[in-house]
């Protein structure tokens, strides 16, 4: 063969393989394109676009009251962020250095020339999303949109704006523990307190955006069309009374600041119903101040001291086994295997004693010879006097919907460490763990005829107006002992007050009956320490319970006795409740049912109101034809609505509107708001009419 035939060969061979090859690529790009294509389309636009998930403005939590006072509530609030590469290279050269100088005097954590350094630097990387701030308010939404470049708007001026909600609590640390928080992340989920509880019907339905995927694994919002709205929550209606509420806390927290004491908590409830009217946990931070970090009155379990008096009594009582007219030999020290090296000594308050008194007494006074009693008549048979307590319902876990509620500790006879004393500590609230709820939810079964109640945080969830799940009364126990036993009981708590350890909190114009609690705390080692719990728990009126309540302090460092540290507390709590809510609440109803008048409402968005009043069916007279903000009247046949005129180049008079119609006007006019309270405002610190000036901060007062 020649050489050149030889390289002809190898000539053709390649040529072959080369279009063998070029034939391959193009049945694979043909098949890519017709068979895969669609698929392949699919796949890549999902690494690209994604629909992203919208946070659904939560529901709100408000108080019992008719003034539908907001506990929490979600505010509107923004993302702003802006796309440096879609901006037209003329206008960014012209205006990018005022733009800087804007953002710097609104955003001051960084200076113009860092402003601008940090969005040049992400225009020339092709960055399409750079975060200015988040979480801003209306006003300062407003002006980023007056900003140079900005004001082009999305497409022209790069402007991203994202809608979130922020959840805002008006009264600050009322009530805090108790409406609670939800906190979700990869390492941890905590659902705290109401929040937690009815985090479900909180949240609503979240919507859903078409972003896009750019450089810094930034998401960037196109195509509105494609957005899916988001469903508010429901609104959960709680119990709480907040005017109850602030004084519960606010005399706690007066009591806790006199004696230096570490933590405390003080919980009203409803006789009836079980719905807790107020409930306060202060604990002493390191700045000595107290804060709502706990929520003692649900979780934290201790011994209860002299407040088991009445529930050891209670199954004496009911098994026959004692009358509280029975006498005893109250000689103020009680001693149990004396001699040996299990001798243990109970003291009274009183060293020397009482002498010969009746068991009545004995309560009254809060002597220990009550472990006696309990000693005497169930040391053979201790499981008896434990199955007592069973039967009352005092081993059982409440179930109230907040979590962290801790189980009731208490021992069984055949126990390895119930010993021969256990028994008369228990009998006096030693050796046995309750929680102050739990002690309360007790107390409040003695005030309402035996029945007892579960405690009740919510009373109903709302949409709207429209009522979607209702929480009726539920009972833990029918009767929690014979008829009997409960007159004998209930005499002697009122006796306490009128003539034993609780004289103190005596009050003019109704009875208390209750019971004092002191009891020493144990230390991180497990030994008595120098540290003592004081408690008092009972109800008002005795004679007509409606409220019951507890109040529970730990470490107090000038007095230790529950009379004087916790029953000042309580007699405060019951001498404000009584006369707000009792005397006052049956002249309105006297008043109520001699007049009816058309619905009232709160100032507002015209628009809106008569929207209201039409699906209501209510008569309107409408004088306001010159303003989009009105005033309204509630007359005996008809709503009359009038003018409120919003001048330019002044502050807006927000006074009788609610929350949402006042943030809105004075954020629209480039004023910051503070907000203290909830409801419908009553104060704001600059009169309406005043003059004008952007970026003022002004504090409305809202009840």
């Amino acid at each position: 063969m020649s050489k050149e035939k030889d390289i002809l060969i190898r000539i053709y061979v390649v040529y072959i393989i080369i279009v063998l090859f070029g034939a391959g690529i193009l049945v694979k790009l043909f098949h890519v394109q017709f068979a895969d294509g669609s698929a392949l389309k699919s796949e890549a636009n999902d690494l690209i676009y994604d629909m992203r998930t919208i946070e659904a403005p939560k529901g709100n939590i408000y108080a019992s009251d008719e003034q539908k006072l907001a506990l929490a509530i979600s505010v509107p609030r923004y993302n702003i962020a802006i796309d440096p590469f879609c901006i037209n290279q003329l206008l960014w050269d012209e205006q990018i250095d005022s733009l800087s100088i804007e953002l710097s005097a609104l955003f001051p954590e960084k200076s113009a020339e860092e402003w601008k350094t940090k969005l040049a630097t992400k225009r020339r990387d092709s960055v399409q999303y750079v975060l200015i701030k988040n979480k801003v308010n209306y006003t300062d939404l407003q002006r980023v949109k007056q900003f140079p470049i900005l004001r082009k708007g999305k497409y022209k001026g790069g402007l991203i704006v994202v809608p979130v909600n922020e959840r805002v609590l008006p009264y600050k640390q009322l009530a805090k523990r108790t409406i609670g928080y939800v906190r979700v992340s990869e390492e941890d989920s905590n659902f705290v307190g109401l929040e937690g509880a009815y985090k479900d019907e909180l949240q609503g339905r979240d919507g859903r955006m078409l972003m896009k995927k750019i450089a810094g694994n930034q998401w960037k919002p196109v195509q509105d069309e494609f957005s899916v709205d988001p469903i508010n929550g429901h609104d959960v209606y709680t119990t709480i009374d907040i005017n109850i509420q602030d004084v519960a806390e606010s005399a706690l927290r007066k009591q806790l600041e006199l004696q230096q004491a570490a933590r405390g908590c003080a919980v009203l409830m409803e006789v009836e119903t079980g719905h807790i009217k107020a409930i306060a946990n202060l604990e002493r931070a390191g700045d000595s101040n107290y804060y709502e970090m706990y929520n003692m009155a649900v979780g934290r379990r201790s011994e209860p001291g002299s407040t088991f008096k009445l529930a050891s009594l209670m199954v004496a009582l009911d098994d026959e086994k004692v009358k509280i007219t029975d006498s005893v030999r109250a000689s103020g020290r009680y001693t149990y295997f004396k001699g040996t090296k299990y001798e243990s000594v109970l003291r009274d308050s009183r060293r020397e004693g009482y002498g010969k008194i009746t068991i009545q007494r004995a309560f009254e006074v809060s002597s220990n010879v009550i472990s006696q009693v309990i000693d005497d008549k169930y040391k053979k048979e201790a499981q008896s006097f434990i199955d007592g307590l069973k039967k009352i319902g005092l081993d059982k876990k409440l179930g109230v919907e907040i979590s962290g509620e801790r189980n009731p500790y208490i021992k069984e006879a055949d126990q390895t460490d119930f010993s021969g004393i256990t028994l008369p500590w228990m009998a006096i609230g030693y050796e046995l763990e309750q929680t102050p709820l739990q002690t309360l939810t007790f107390y409040n079964a003695v005030a309402n005829n035996g029945k007892m109640v579960k405690p009740q945080f919510v009373k109903e969830i709302r949409d709207g107006d429209r009522v979607v799940k209702k929480f009726g009364t539920q009972i833990l126990n029918e009767r929690i002992c014979k008829p009997e036993t409960l007159e004998d009981v209930q005499l002697m708590l009122k006796g306490v007050v009128e003539n034993g350890t609780a004289r103190n909190i005596r009050t003019r114009g109704f009875d208390i009956a209750g019971k004092t609690g002191t009891v020493q705390l144990i230390d991180d080692n497990g030994e008595y320490s120098d540290k003592h719990q004081a408690s008092f728990c009972g109800y008002f009126p005795a004679d007509a319970p409606k409220y019951s309540c507890i109040v529970l302090i730990q470490g107090p460092s000038k007095d230790i006795y529950g009379s004087v540290v916790s029953g000042s507390v309580f007699k405060e709590i019951a001498d404000k409740v009584y006369s707000s809510t009792i005397e006052i609440n049956q002249n309105r109803n006297r008043i109520a049912s001699n007049s009816v008048r058309s619905p009232r409402s709160k100032y507002g968005a015209k628009s809106e109101l008569m929207e209201v009043l039409k699906t209501l069916n209510v008569p309107v007279m409408d004088d306001a034809n010159e303003s989009d903000w009105v005033v309204t009247t509630s007359e005996s046949e008809q709503v009359k609505i009038e003018n409120r005129k919003v001048r330019a180049g002044t502050i807006p008079n927000v006074v009788g509107m609610g929350l949402i119609d006042a943030l809105n006007l004075l954020e629209n006019k480039g004023l910051h708001v503070r907000i203290v309270g909830s409801g419908t405002v009553r104060k704001q610190s600059i009169s309406g009419g005043s003059p004008l000036v952007e970026g003022t901060t002004i504090t409305i007062q809202l009840s």
